[in-house]
């Protein structure tokens, strides 16, 4: 809890060179069910990290941030450069946090790295969260052989990324010269994924035809679509590849195949075996 003065001061003692700043209230649709609580968290409490960070100068501080700040945007491929204009409470929480970020740590000696994080997926997540992650809810509904319930239209779209992309670009965000001391990257694959091609790739990886799927209102707040480049994280990220959405869903299913009813809470991937 990064509200609580009691972790803050832990934290305050322990005098971090790096801070990964990753705790948030992190779903879309849970914002609506307690807009406090996701205010708090993502705003209030990255001002609280951002502040402790300032105070005990810290050397880098990373900051996960949404592509969520950015909102619909279904006309063009956006960029680092695009205008902020969030559809959701969410995604006002994340670039508040941002505010916060840059308001305290812009002119001090900590190195700053906001990453726009898109739609992240794989080993680990809570496949029981049907309020969260859009690849592991269409993926809970086929572990469970159950119809895929999807709110809203399948022409919706996304850039997927395979989890541990994301911690190798995190991981990289340390001593990289390419980097300047204040950066602000959108971490995305750059490929335009619908939810019809999700849904065929998850059938696909798990040898399913004519699977049934039910279509229900779309969630309040839920961006219809997002599409950016990677352009500026190829450039600052020389070389960096992305996993191919395939891959990353057969390694997703080989995880979550292991999973029971009864192992769920100790699902961690490193402890599954």
């Amino acid at each position: 809890n990064i509200l609580s003065s009691k972790i803050i001061n832990k934290i305050e003692k322990w005098k971090p060179e790096i801070i990964y700043h990753l705790a948030a209230q992190s779903a879309g649709e849970s914002a609506y069910d307690n807009p406090k609580d996701d205010y708090l968290t993502n705003g209030y409490g990255t001002y609280l990290l951002a502040k402790l960070a300032r105070k005990i100068k810290c050397k880098y501080f990373i900051y996960a941030s949404s592509c969520a700040v950015y909102g619909s945007n279904p006309q063009k491929i956006i960029s680092e450069k695009s205008s902020i204009n969030p559809d959701s409470i969410y995604g006002i929480s994340k670039f508040i946090g941002e505010m916060f970020v840059k308001q305290l740590l812009l002119k001090s000696k900590t190195k700053v790295r906001i990453i726009r994080i898109f739609n992240i997926f794989g080993p680990g997540q809570n496949i029981l969260n049907l309020k969260k992650g859009i690849v592991s809810i269409y993926s809970y509904y086929v572990w469970l052989k159950k119809p895929i319930v999807v709110k809203g239209s399948l022409k919706r779209f996304r850039n997927l990324v395979f989890i541990d992309d994301c911690v190798k670009i995190l991981f990289k965000c340390l001593n990289n010269k390419r980097l300047k001391k204040f950066e602000t990257i959108n971490l995305t694959s750059s490929k335009k994924t619908t939810v019809k091609e999700l849904i065929n790739s998850i059938l696909k990886v798990n040898n399913l035809r004519n699977y049934p799927i039910k279509i229900t209102k779309r969630t309040k707040g839920d961006s219809f679509g997002i599409n950016s480049s990677n352009n500026f994280l190829k450039k600052k990220f020389y070389g960096f590849k992305f996993t191919p959405l395939n891959t990353g869903i057969s390694i997703f299913f080989n995880w979550i195949n292991k999973l029971t009813i009864k192992n769920i809470k100790n699902s961690h991937p490193l402890k599954l075996k």
